[in-house]
């Protein structure tokens, strides 16, 4: 019998059922975000909620990149060796439960001091639903790195789309939580998340066991020199610092007034949040590619595959950027212009909010992206980059944040978050051209250029149906949530519309290799 191969991913194709199956979860975060604005508004249970969930949210996210930077390389090579499912998740899956076990140890003793230190002008009732709210989803954190852990073993093994779609479940039960709850809804909506992640682990073993039946064969060879001491050094560098800055953008919030912490998490949400969904799951894609690459000995592909994901990464943004841009005030009239965030002041604000929030993700995806660069080329001092981008990362915030909340207030921190990727981007690429990794990576403009012309003609249309948008909602709208839907209709008519158009027109590959 022979061999099986092992799964070719495709860029597009892997690329394009990630962000399916996190477009669930983009879908779910704007229902979550309309029920909060809907049922809590921007009060002291929103207040607590938000603060304790962007917390923990920080903690997560940091030992998410932690947990993919040191496993997909670890899985790689273990499942080129040869190496068992049980094994893989022996190694994999029981280091991250205890890891998450840990630190959720930790956040439980400490869950009052971190709520008092962060925001102090807290009011007592409220800094204890924050500090109960951060208990509550600290019990989650085992089961969410368990889950990081096997998902990367699905992702080597070609497996996006579904994976991805399983972890939001936790999201859905906060759905649930907010629709059906009478009474203590931050602590219902708390509940439900973690036991949400705790269902996931076990259908992601599940998965992950099946996924093993079809392992392909292992690649003949010396084993290589493992990498996860170095990446896990380095994405623990990387996750600290992002868990840093986002700690000071939320104490920065939170010092800035009642309701503060919920009007930025909105805008986050709204604006940045399908860009940095979009970002999230190219780059995982296109790590695991170059993982397995890296694992097969074909390093010479990886300067190749980063060029083209970059410049994939910018055409898929850009119409997504300036349709968040256009659209923001239509989508805060949809999605939040409920019950308890009424006030037409706070949706303005807002929306001026929002509208920054939708550049940020567009600047961070350079950052992303060489950062995977750097982390999937085992000739790289990778520890050494990681230390000298971060800390110009969280330099370059705390000295923006200081200039720019006491002119611009809350606005602040989205215009700082559009501006700070620049350093971190600046200090990788100048370690990286003296090494001379970018090499050889250059991608043919007969690839590029029909997909960036296609970007911007679709992005001219996202623009141009929100702006002919009024001249519609003057014949058919009767109030403000009907003109505003109109507005979004027009918008993407115009941009699917010129889209269609585009891929024939430019002959755009539906699969980039």
């Amino acid at each position: 019998m022979a061999d099986r191969a092992a799964p070719r991913i495709s860029l597009l194709g892997s690329g394009g059922a990630q962000f399916a199956g996190q477009a669930l979860g983009l879908l779910l975060a704007l229902v979550v975000s309309h029920l909060i604005a809907r049922r809590m508004g921007v009060g002291p249970d929103a207040d607590a909620f938000l603060l304790g969930r962007r917390l923990i949210t920080a903690v997560t996210e940091a030992l998410n990149q932690i947990v993919i930077v040191v496993f997909i390389p670890l899985v790689a090579a273990q499942a080129a060796a040869g190496a068992g499912i049980w094994r893989i998740v022996a190694r994999s899956g029981g280091g991250a439960l205890l890891t998450g076990t840990a630190l959720a140890v930790i956040f439980l003793v400490g869950a009052p001091w971190i709520v008092a230190t962060v925001a102090p002008e807290f009011d007592a009732p409220t800094a204890r639903l924050a500090t109960q709210v951060m208990w509550i989803l600290s019990l989650a954190l085992p089961a969410t790195v368990a889950t990081v852990a096997l998902a990367a073993y699905c992702n080597v093994r070609g497996t996006f789309g579904a994976v991805a779609a399983v972890r939001q479940l936790p999201r859905a039960g906060v759905v649930i939580a907010l629709s059906l709850g009478t009474g203590g809804l931050a602590l219902a909506a708390a509940g439900a998340y973690t036991l949400g992640a705790v269902a996931v682990t076990g259908i992601m073993l599940l998965a992950a066991l099946r996924l093993s039946r079809g392992a392909p064969a292992p690649r003949a060879g010396p084993p290589k020199r493992s990498a996860a001491p170095r990446n896990a050094a380095a994405a623990l560098v990387m996750a600290t610092g992002a868990m840093v800055v986002l700690w000071l953008e939320t104490a920065i919030a939170a010092g800035s007034g009642p309701g503060a912490v919920p009007m930025l998490d909105y805008a986050q949400r709204l604006g940045a949040l399908l860009g940095n969904t979009l970002a999230t799951a190219l780059t995982l894609v296109v790590f695991a590619d170059m993982a397995r690459r890296a694992a097969a000995g074909e390093g010479s592909e990886l300067a190749r595959r980063f060029n083209g994901a970059l410049w994939t990464g910018f055409a898929l943004m850009l119409p997504i950027t300036a349709g968040m841009i256009v659209n923001a005030p239509a989508i805060i009239e949809l999605v939040l212009g409920y019950g308890a965030f009424a006030s037409a002041a706070i949706r303005d604000e807002v929306a001026h909010l929002t509208r920054w929030m939708a550049v940020a993700p567009m600047a961070a995806l350079v950052v992303r992206m060489m950062y995977i660069r750097v982390l999937a080329d085992d000739t790289l001092p990778v520890v050494r980059i990681a230390v000298a981008a971060t800390a110009a990362d969280v330099a370059i915030r705390v000295v923006l944040f200081r200039i720019l909340v006491p002119v611009l207030g809350l606005t602040g921190i989205p215009v700082g978050l559009v501006l700070a990727p620049v350093a971190p981007a600046l200090v990788m690429a100048v370690w990286l051209r003296r090494r001379g990794t970018f090499r050889g990576g250059a991608v043919p403009g007969a690839a590029v250029r029909p997909l960036l012309a296609a970007s911007v003609a679709v992005s001219v249309a996202v623009v141009g149906g929100a702006l002919l948008g009024p001249f519609v909602q003057d014949w058919i709208a009767t109030g403000p949530k009907s003109a505003a839907l109109v507005g979004l209709v027009a918008s993407a008519v115009a941009g699917g519309v010129v889209l269609l158009v585009a891929v024939g027109a430019f002959h755009i590959r539906p699969r980039l290799r």
